[in-house]
């Protein structure tokens, strides 16, 4: 039972030196310098501006209201009802978003792993929680990324 139990933690101990080499990702960098971020951040600011635009248009009605001295009642419900017709533009912001976040993980995740795999690198981490050590993959991705 002595020697299954030592066996168990010598193999513990060999698998846990076995990680060679850590590499690591600087993944803010990423999202700097990648070209399908920029992409996104282009097509994203024109959803955001139709979208202001949209705001604008339903808000100017609301302040000529208020101009005007309609009823407290009357704007309420014009304010509500501007909600209510803009929420689903805001939701499809949102999940173009939420979308983007995925595949930008999705995508750093896959590359990163293929880099280290040619690299011999046993394990990618993110930079912050790199102190000491490790080998920056960050160029490496990147350049990959905007083939």
């Amino acid at each position: 039972m002595k020697k299954l139990l030592y066996f168990m933690i010598s193999l513990l101990i060999c698998s846990t030196l076995s990680a060679n080499e850590i590499g690591f990702i600087d993944t803010e960098l990423v999202f700097q310098k990648a070209k399908f971020v920029q992409k996104f951040r282009e097509n994203f600011s024109e959803k955001e501006k139709e979208f202001n635009k949209l705001i604008e248009k339903k808000s100017k009605k609301i302040e000529e209201a208020i101009a005007k001295k309609k009823p407290e009642e009357d704007i309420r419900k014009m304010v509500s009802k501007r909600d209510e017709e803009l929420e689903p533009k805001k939701q499809e912001l949102m999940q173009y978003e939420m979308s983007f976040r995925q595949n930008f993980l999705l995508n750093i995740t896959s590359t990163a792993k293929k880099v280290a795999e040619e690299l011999g690198i046993d394990m990618v981490i993110d930079k912050q929680i790199v102190y000491f050590g490790g080998f920056d993959l960050t160029d490496l991705v990147i350049e990959r990324l905007n083939k």
